[in-house]
């Protein structure tokens, strides 16, 4: 077995800011626990925990997933219960949040810089450490791909993330009403439908493509998993999924391929 320890050895900067993080998912975890609130380990914090029983080592983010339906009542619950140095970053907490579909958890002490960014970002509202937390509903991939996937670029110049001239921007506020309307109409479609697939909430344009659609029945019921010395909430076939993710996940890959995301990591 390869010594990965070069990347997230006791006492590295990546190491502190992993434990960080599980502590702020050991604080979810409670709080889902207590008010009976299903939520499973997701992407690549699911891989870890198959694989390397953790934190892939050179990874230095934490994603976890609940159903559309709860996430409002997570989120309430977290604000109200979450220690003093966690704290909710949401569309709804903050004007400066600009993602949408899911929202934070993040930690007051801590700093990250991604690659791009200077320095002014260390004291920009929700940097520091965090754990993201998805939300998934009923739906199909050939409608995220389409409608969602129009609502996506919509939404991408409404907050600024793509610029390319006012005139663009302009039609995409024009037409989101229409797109926007054609989400609620696929909800409540959905709502009667089969529930057999889930998708990635239909107004997230961050989840790429590859993790767009999920089979219901390879997540509930759900199981539980050993991360990092805990147990946690994992999908009941997590093998399925992380095979029709990654096709054989358990393959380590290439040194060019272990991607750290931050640039700039300190934990205070």
């Amino acid at each position: 077995m390869e010594d990965f320890s070069r990347y997230n050895g006791p006492g590295t900067e990546l190491r502190k800011a992993q434990e960080r993080m599980l502590d702020i998912l050991v604080e979810i975890d409670a709080v889902c626990r207590r008010h009976d609130i299903p939520y499973w380990l997701d992407f690549g914090t699911l891989l870890g925990a198959v694989r390397h029983g953790g934190f892939i080592p050179w990874d230095d983010d934490l994603d976890v997933t609940v159903l559309r339906k709860d996430e409002k009542r997570l989120k309430e619950f977290l604000k109200k219960e979450l220690p003093a140095r966690f704290y909710v970053y949401a569309e709804d907490t903050s004007r400066n949040f600009d993602k949408v579909g899911y929202f934070r958890v993040v930690d007051r002490n801590s700093m990250i810089l991604r690659p791009g960014q200077d320095e002014s970002y260390l004291k920009r509202e929700g940097n520091g450490l965090w754990v993201d937390v998805f939300n998934i509903e009923p739906g199909t991939r050939r409608f995220k791909e389409a409608v969602s996937g129009l609502h996506g670029k919509v939404l991408r110049r409404d907050r600024r993330h793509v610029d390319d001239g006012p005139v663009r921007r302009v039609v995409a506020l024009l037409i989101y009403p229409f797109t926007k309307g054609l989400i609620g109409l696929y909800r409540m479609y959905a709502r009667i439908g089969s529930g057999d697939r889930l998708v990635y909430n239909l107004e997230n344009y961050v989840v790429r493509q590859l993790f767009s659609q999920r089979q219901a029945d390879q997540i509930f019921p759900l199981s539980e998993i050993c991360f990092e010395g805990h147990m946690f909430s994992c999908p009941g076939k997590s093998h399925e999924l992380l095979t029709g993710t990654y096709g054989d996940y358990m393959a380590i890959p290439p040194e060019e391929k272990r991607v750290i995301h931050n640039v700039y990591i300190k934990t205070l």
